[in-house]
């Protein structure tokens, strides 16, 4: 974190040309699943599966003609609701089996510095890749979970974005680099053993940007 804060500073005080804004964006992650269960039932079928999320924040984008560096800024919230059926008993015959299921529903907040590079392929449209540094603020759960020990993750991005003078609009996919998979301590009741949840991330984003130039700020002579 205090590399990136550097980083942004050096950014707004050297004489480039470049730009600083905010942005926003809609996610449709796929974290918060149930794994590893046993007497999983595959082939039952489950209409409950919903992730969503939004973030906000600040970024500084540095003009290199074809390329361009952005650092970011971003405060991510994200919920999830996803269930998983299993069989009560395990004697080998499906047809004697109690099916369950069994609901988690997850909450979180974090902040996000990606370090993004980008490419100008032709008039607007460009490309971009990045790593991306996530640490945890807060989380919640209706199961009982391991205690999260390393709130620190890294992933990395890849994208593409339509810029049209101050604005900008972009798709972006995130994948974790690192497994972030928690113990099931308590399902509210199920005896699911050995099952885990899986918040490794895995995420389509939806980004718009507005920037302002850095000469705006210089004082006029």
């Amino acid at each position: 974190m205090r590399v990136f804060i550097l980083f942004f500073f050096i950014c707004g005080s050297i004489n480039a040309q470049g730009n600083l804004g905010v942005n926003i964006g809609l996610n449709d992650d796929n974290f918060g699943s149930i794994e590893n269960i046993k007497t999983k039932i595959d082939n039952y079928n489950l209409d409950i599966k919903n992730s969503t999320g939004f973030q906000l924040g600040v970024f500084t984008e540095i003009d290199l003609i074809t390329f361009y560096i952005r650092p970011e800024l971003n405060l991510i919230f994200s919920k999830s609701r996803n269930a998983s059926a299993f069989s009560s008993q395990n004697d080998g015959s499906l047809l004697d089996q109690t099916i369950n299921i069994a609901e988690h529903t997850y909450k979180s907040t974090e902040i996000q510095v990606p370090i993004i590079f980008g490419y100008k392929i032709i008039g607007p449209i460009s490309l971009f890749g990045g790593p991306a540094f996530k640490y945890s603020l807060s989380n919640s759960s209706n199961f009982d979970l391991e205690e999260i020990k390393d709130k620190y993750t890294l992933s990395f991005l890849l994208g593409s974005r339509i810029k049209i003078k101050s604005i900008s609009v972009g798709l972006r996919y995130e994948r974790g680099l690192n497994t972030k998979e928690i113990l099931i301590l308590n399902a509210n009741g199920a005896n699911i053993e050995d099952a885990n949840v899986d918040l490794t991330t895995n995420k389509l984003s939806l980004n718009i940007s507005y920037d302002i130039p850095y000469n705006l700020f210089k004082k006029k002579n």
